[in-house]
């Protein structure tokens, strides 16, 4: 037996829920960029300390859908809520409480869910200790009866962060075995790590309408061997295409060196991997192709 608890992290796109869940594990489970939409799955990372375990789930962003893909991603966070025994609400502290922060402090009150914190990221970026005061007062007066802040290398904001969790486990089958960090296969991880650094790469309007797909993934039954990868970059126009190929294909060279080498790291083993383009006609709005790409 354990002591069992799922925490939902939410909020908008970019304030740090990835972050949080790799910090809180050690390992890099999530992606992670300076681009909205990176997270595009419910992501489970495992956290085990002695008794307890905790799954922490990364959800997509909620945010105003452009496309049919957006309005999936907002459906997809929504009913993390519902399988959550705690929800945290992910808020900068270098941003204003704005109008998105409160479209879903709103939801969370009209779904009237009760163990809800919220916490205040990036903290590190913030000189002005008042400005943090005033904003955790002003999430309380929001109806979160108690608001952390955690920042990189601020250890003890997030032991805080874990021992409150810890006053709302209960005692359950373990869920995973204990050596398990996350629910993602290397397959998914491969996949995510090519949309990672190519977001990295990538500007403008390209990343929101790029997908990737694993179109072969082969383990060796040999140590010596390589896994072998082969995947699809696919974005919804030409002209999206020219841009992630580059100039005499410089572009996807770097997105293919960075992603193999970025693998070998986490799969400790050596990769080969070959990513092709293609365009897939405005997929982001058809339910068909999203579906097909695996969101």
């Amino acid at each position: 037996m354990k002591k069992v608890c799922i925490v939902g992290l939410i909020g908008r796109p970019n304030v740090g829920k990835s972050t949080l869940m790799n910090n809180i594990l050690e390992y890099d489970l999530s992606i992670v960029s300076n681009t909205a939409q990176t997270t595009r799955d419910d992501i489970r990372g495992i956290y085990n300390e002695g008794d307890y375990q905790i799954i922490f789930i990364d959800t997509p962003g909620i945010h105003k859908p452009e496309f049919l893909l957006s309005e999936k991603l907002n459906q997809k966070s929504y009913k993390i809520l519902e399988e959550s025994d705690v929800v945290l609400f992910l808020t900068p502290g270098n941003e204003i409480t704005g109008k998105g922060d409160k479209f879903i402090i709103n939801k969370l009150n009209e779904l009237n869910i009760k163990n809800k914190f919220a916490l205040i990221s990036k903290v590190d970026l913030v000189n002005d200790r008042e400005k943090l005061n005033e904003k955790a007062m002003e999430l309380k007066e929001l109806g979160f009866s108690k608001v952390f802040g955690v920042g990189l290398n601020l250890k003890n904001t997030y032991i805080d962060l874990l021992d409150e969790i810890k006053k709302h486990t209960y005692e359950s089958d373990e869920l995973y075995p204990d050596d398990q960090i996350g629910d993602v296969s290397l397959r998914f991880m491969a996949k995510e790590i090519i949309r990672e650094v190519a977001l990295k790469n990538l500007y403008f309007e390209v990343p929101h309408s790029i997908g990737v797909m694993i179109d072969e993934f082969k383990e060796p039954n040999d140590e010596t061997k390589p896994y072998v990868i082969h995947s699809t970059i696919f974005v919804k126009k030409d002209s999206q295409k020219a841009i992630i190929i580059g100039k005499n294909g410089s572009m996807i060279k770097t997105i293919s060196m960075n992603s193999r080498k970025k693998m070998e790291q986490v799969f400790d083993h050596k990769i080969y991997l070959e990513i092709k383009v293609k365009v897939n006609d405005d997929w982001v709005d058809d339910e068909q192709k999203i579906k097909k790409l695996g969101y």
